[in-house]
């Protein structure tokens, strides 16, 4: 939480923290380290597992982790019936709200049971988006300042296991294929996520967490070691995002900088002092010196920036904004989910259904019309699968969080409090600048809804007394 509802958090609640945090952090690890195992079985054909692509079984793993989960903040809130009365918090109300816009847009649904197309590698499922909004529950919980420094420490950790994974794949070193292996150029990163795209979002998050770690280092850790570690890591997942190539990456990254440039003007004026400011914009300048090193050596020795400007150049341009086409396709799949939006205001056209929007086209003819199953923004994907209604609340949450984190960081004088909220913030922002360009995916969406929980306070019970 952003604030703290007790003084002294009784022994319930310090269980409670210690439960979600450590189940958070088992399922967030266990992704990438399950798709290591799955390849490494698929490269030596053991089995029936060399007939499948390693990424099916993260799917099953997510709704797994959601029925348990779902248990847990079901026995959470009867707890917490029984210890302080009905209080409900804004947090409990975007769940139960989340939750409920979902069911609606799955049972309204245009082709109920159908998920992104049939496709079973990056389809999102009922659970997968009840283990989303279980996190942002979990985050949300989470009170104690060093569960919340050990559940970075996991990204961290995530940041090195894809760092290492992804800098093999410059050399095109892959324990087993690249599921959508037509769709990159060689030498190019998807980590453990299969998708050059997919992983340009998911470094965007590990970049920002480790970067924000060595900004705030001072406050975090008294070991030097400690800090250029972080300055290490950082860089290095910064590299292979470049090498994945996508766009939308960049676009995080920008959001990422402009983020921490107003909130270290914004804090001249917090409750924090002048020394402490001055060193973390010290180390900030340092982490954006990096990454510009990093640019430049990326330049000079790899096609992986030029290459992907040239083609902006080429087909991106103000020329051809009026072309369909723009943005990779762009262009056309925003045009039908907007359509599909006028035609389904309410629910939407169907849960993760897009593909649907295509064939409702009046240019669709079957077998030769493009059909997309992701919106590549993640707000219009979620207006046009799950309705008006759903991104109303969706953005309204967005809001409250973001402006409570805002003002928690603001007003905040525990200088470990203030920093571990600044790095999550700092994450979030990232996430939702590179989502005008991205959709959510099952293997990547479940490390920003932990980090939305994490900044969204839970403050200001609302209390319903029996008269």
């Amino acid at each position: 939480m952003t604030a703290e509802v007790k003084a002294k958090p009784s022994l319930m609640d310090g269980l409670q923290d210690k439960v979600f945090a450590y189940m958070a952090i088992a399922f967030l690890v266990l992704l990438p380290v399950e798709e290591i195992f799955f390849e490494i079985l698929r490269k030596f054909k053991v089995g029936s597992f060399k007939k499948f692509a390693p990424t099916k079984y993260q799917a099953y793993i997510i709704a797994v982790f959601a029925v348990i989960l779902l248990l847990a903040i079901v026995a959470s809130f009867v707890l917490r019936i029984k210890q302080e009365g009905f209080k409900i918090y804004v947090a409990d109300i975007f769940f139960c709200t989340l939750t409920i816009f979902m069911l609606i847009s799955m049972f309204c649904s245009v082709n109920f049971g159908v998920f992104a197309g049939g496709s079973e590698y990056n389809c999102e499922w009922p659970l997968h988006f009840m283990c989303y909004y279980g996190l942002f529950y979990a985050g949300s919980m989470i009170k104690d300042s060093e569960l919340r420094k050990k559940i970075l420490l996991a990204y961290v950790l995530i940041a090195v296991i894809e760092g290492i994974v992804a800098f093999f794949q410059t050399f095109d070193l892959e324990l087993a294929y690249c599921l959508f292996r037509d769709d990159r150029v060689s030498k190019t990163t998807y980590g453990t996520v299969q998708n050059t795209n997919f992983f340009g979002t998911f470094s965007c998050i590990l970049t920002s967490a480790t970067a924000g770690m060595f900004i705030f280092s001072s406050k975090i850790s008294k070991s030097k070691i400690f800090k250029w570690v972080m300055f290490a890591i950082s860089l290095l997942i910064f590299y292979v995002l470049l090498a994945s190539q996508a766009r939308l990456a960049w676009l995080g990254m920008i959001g990422f900088v402009f983020t921490y440039i107003v909130s270290l003007i914004v804090m001249r004026k917090g409750a924090i002092d002048k020394d402490s400011l001055r060193q973390i914009t010290i180390d900030f300048l340092t982490m954006v010196m990096g990454f510009i090193a990093v640019i430049i050596v990326t330049i000079i020795c790899t096609p992986y920036i030029v290459s992907r400007v040239e083609y902006t150049a080429e087909h991106d341009t103000f020329a051809t904004i009026s072309d369909e086409g723009f943005g990779s396709g762009r262009g056309w799949i925003w045009k039908v989910a907007f359509t599909a939006t006028r035609n389904h205001p309410l629910t939407g056209i169907g849960l993760d259904n897009l593909g649907q929007a295509f064939r409702e086209m009046p240019t669709y003819i079957e077998g030769v019309s493009r059909i997309q199953d992701k919106g590549h923004n993640e707000y219009i994907h979620t207006m046009a699968t799950q309705g008006i209604p759903a991104i109303i609340n969706y953005l309204a949450l967005l809001i409250y969080s973001i402006a409570g984190g805002i003002k928690a960081i603001f007003k905040e004088k525990d200088d470990l409090k203030r920093s571990l909220l600044w790095i999550c913030f700092g994450v979030v922002a990232t996430y939702l600048a590179q989502a005008l360009l991205s959709s959510s995916v099952l293997n990547v969406a479940p490390y920003f809804w932990l980090m939305l929980g994490l900044i969204t306070p839970r403050i200001k019970p609302i209390t319903f007394k029996k008269s």
